[in-house]
């Protein structure tokens, strides 16, 4: 099931009701705008394949759509846009609690890297952060390690975060393929 098919069962009083709905329909029948903040979502972008568009709030503020890539199975990035209301000065103690959450998620978590970005790979401005980590989880009886990658950006009187998850045994691959995603993804 494709992304406008889950917006269209989202508009249709779907999972998460609201008064007003979130998403609509964009340029084309390929490609959502988040209502409040502009950022649009397109059925595809490059190797990935949108998925799960989903609406958190009443209000239609605080949104995600998913990302599958199409050719490297395991590798699935979330991109969330909710309010920023503090603007840059709110960016820390939200990079604070989205990294807070990777490690309430998953099991012997090890942060790789941390850094404080000055723009988004796409060039859009804006103070960002990311992250990159490690961890092991248990699934099914077999454990399986991987890495998950956060970015976090302030844009706009949204943050913008793209959550990455894939087997480590992707890793190569996967960090150029995230980056690629969020160049390619077109910011408002």
């Amino acid at each position: 099931m494709g992304i406008l098919d889950r917006l269209k069962g989202l508009l249709a009083g779907g999972r998460k009701a609201a008064a007003e709905p979130a998403f609509i329909q964009g340029e084309s029948d390929q490609v959502i705008v988040h209502r409040h903040s502009g950022f649009r979502f397109p059925q595809s972008v490059g190797d990935y394949v949108g998925v799960s568009p989903t609406q958190y709030d009443e209000g239609g503020l605080d949104v995600s759509v998913g990302y599958n890539h199409a050719k490297l199975m395991g590798l699935a990035v979330t991109v969330y846009v909710y309010p920023d209301p503090a603007g840059e000065a709110g960016l820390a103690g939200q990079y604070s609690s989205c990294k807070a959450e990777i490690g309430a998620e998953h099991q012997k978590v090890e942060t790789i890297s941390d850094e404080t970005l000055a723009s988004a790979p796409n060039g859009a401005r804006g103070l960002g952060r990311k992250a990159l980590f490690s961890f092991e989880d248990d699934l099914g009886g077999v454990k399986l390690s991987s890495q998950s990658e956060l970015w976090l950006f302030s844009h706009k009187g949204f943050f913008i975060k793209f959550r990455a998850t894939y087997p480590d045994t992707m890793k190569d691959q996967a960090l150029a393929a995230v980056e690629g995603l969020l160049r390619d993804l077109p910011w408002p």
